[in-house]
């Protein structure tokens, strides 16, 4: 099984990153879904490997269900 590093351990939490609570406001171009780039310019400390993570079905989006997902294993921070 795989151990999925705390963030706050990893040291990858941000103000920036606190700030950036729903999709909506890391959705730059208001399709409803987050790709790396939007992320990345709300959590500059993110890596494409912690992307990954949260992108469970391998789209290459976070969308809102992949978000709260994330959220609740801690791969991102909780509003």
């Amino acid at each position: 099984m795989q151990r999925i590093p705390n963030l706050v351990a990893t040291g990858v939490l941000t103000a920036t990153m606190a700030a950036a609570a729903t999709i909506e406001e890391m959705d730059s171009n208001g399709d409803s879904m987050v790709t790396f780039d939007e992320l990345l310019a709300v959590m500059p400390g993110l890596s494409e490997d912690r992307f990954r993570l949260v992108d469970t079905d391998e789209d290459g989006i976070i969308d809102a269900d992949e978000l709260a997902n994330a959220r609740e294993k801690g791969l991102l921070p909780a509003t």
